[in-house]
């Protein structure tokens, strides 16, 4: 039966969205992605600007104002609180600054629909929510219930007023001293600023695709060409106290695909032929490290090796996951690959640097740049800092960083933030099984290899 009252309700219903669909136009949207200088990723976030313009044009609209943190050129963009100032001084006619990095798919008209549903005058902080079980080593085991930080990888939004307030308080109120997840520290920043503002949960920005999605982080796949695993090497760091327990459990797992692989220890041990011995050091490492490349180098000569993969004893990969990484990089480039850490990042004494545990790749070009120009400040200088930190500052290589490669273990990652990806790498055996968290990440994906090899 016809309803007059429900019918003018959904009337009013729809001209009440459309009219806000209309102010939240791509004219008061900014788009900033978060781009590298390595030439895929820049390639990538251009492909995603075009995509975005072309959207545009379709929906009969302009094309809304997009930068990308490479052309801003600022230290420590990739952690936003640095950028804010500028985007404020940059973008003061806008409603929304909305941040997404380069391997993301993103639906316009969805996305401004999304946005047209909030009060765009108030202080707002929306995105994917994810939060951590329990506390965990990447943010500092902190104890806040059901803290809500966003999926870097599905996009988030600030109003401008937000962003304006937080990007004025930034001169007053230091960050921290490290960056390790910019997507939790900035949801702290802004939630112990003087006014708290609380992560919104919105579920259009989605962790895996759907027809309801404006967005959803793009599933990894290598864009270029084949690669061997006899053009990898794999540099294993351990000593003389793990021969026992770690290394076992490598050559259990990941290592039994390795056609190269070292073990670079304390001793030398007749049950382990493949260990090289190296300076010693019981913190720090940069001498053991810088030790390792220098023995390395030679073996790379002298079977025109590409890359080069410094691992941990207790660091579990997917070989064949970290293979179709590779394919997407030029190793006659001077490149330095892994999950990128900061130091003080917006001070002008500050740097990014690759964290040790998650995997460091090196392309050999590389190898002998460090070689010829860095010299360890002592034997227990951290080593991941110093040589692919600093040591890269000074060479003006920006490291490259993968979001597929961890520095901690499963359990300490938010179980959406996995669920979004097919991870490479994961590290520390405390209170895990190695070999089940090896087997439930990594063994359908190395299994290939293994056929391969049958076929063969």
């Amino acid at each position: 039966m016809y309803d007059p009252i429900r019918n003018f309700k959904n009337l009013m219903t729809f001209f009440f969205f459309s009219h806000q669909i209309l102010q939240t136009g791509t004219k008061e949207l900014v788009i900033i992605i978060l781009s590298q200088d390595e030439g895929d990723h820049y390639l990538m976030a251009n492909v995603l600007q075009q995509n975005i313009e072309d959207q545009a044009a379709n929906i009969s609209s302009e094309a809304p104002r997009i930068d990308q943190t490479n052309r801003i050129n600022m230290k420590g963009s990739w952690t936003i609180i640095p950028i804010l100032h500028y985007l404020d001084f940059t973008y003061p006619n806008t409603k929304w600054f909305f941040f997404c990095i380069e391997d993301i798919v993103i639906d316009l008209s969805k996305l401004l629909t999304v946005l047209s549903s909030f009060n765009s005058s108030q202080e707002l902080f929306i995105g994917h929510a994810l939060y951590d079980d329990k506390p965990t080593i990447i943010h500092h085991f902190a104890r806040q219930k059901k803290f809500k930080y966003p999926h870097f990888g599905t996009g988030f939004a600030l109003t401008s007023n937000l962003l304006k307030r937080i990007s004025e308080s930034v001169r007053l109120q230091p960050t921290n001293d490290f960056s390790i997840d910019p997507a939790y520290e900035l949801a702290d920043y802004i939630f112990k600023s003087q006014k708290p503002v609380k992560l919104t949960h919105v579920p259009e920005l989605c962790v895996v695709a759907t027809n309801s999605c404006a967005t959803y982080p793009r599933v990894f796949h290598p864009r270029r060409k084949e690669i061997s695993l006899k053009n990898i090497y794999f540099a294993v760091k351990t000593c003389s106290m793990y021969h026992n327990n770690r290394i076992p459990i490598i050559k259990k797992t990941w290592a039994k695909h390795a056609v190269n692989i070292g073990y670079f220890s304390d001793q030398s041990d007749s049950n382990l032929p493949e260990a090289f011995v190296v300076t010693n050091t019981t913190k720090g490492h940069c001498a053991k490290t810088y030790d390792i490349l220098q023995k390395v180098i030679k073996i790379l000569e002298s079977k025109n090796i590409d890359w080069l993969i410094i691992s941990d004893d207790d660091t579990l990969f997917s070989v064949a996951r970290l293979m179709s990484l590779l394919k997407n990089y030029f190793p006659k480039h001077s490149i330095a690959i892994g999950e990128r850490y900061g130091y003080h990042v917006s001070e002008p004494y500050g740097y990014d640097y690759l964290t040790g545990g998650a995997g460091i790749i090196l392309s050999t070009p590389l190898i002998y740049q460090i070689l010829d120009v860095c010299k360890c400040p002592s034997a227990s200088t951290p080593d991941d800092m110093f040589l692919f930190g600093i040591c890269l500052e000074n060479l003006r290589i920006k490291p490259t960083h993968s979001y597929l490669l961890h520095q901690a273990r499963p359990v300490d990652y938010a179980t959406a933030y996995l669920a979004s990806q097919e991870p490479i790498s994961f590290h520390k055996f405390w209170e895990i099984d190695p070999i089940k968290v090896y087997n439930q990440w990594f063994y359908d994906a190395d299994s290939s290899l293994t056929k391969k090899r049958t076929e063969l």
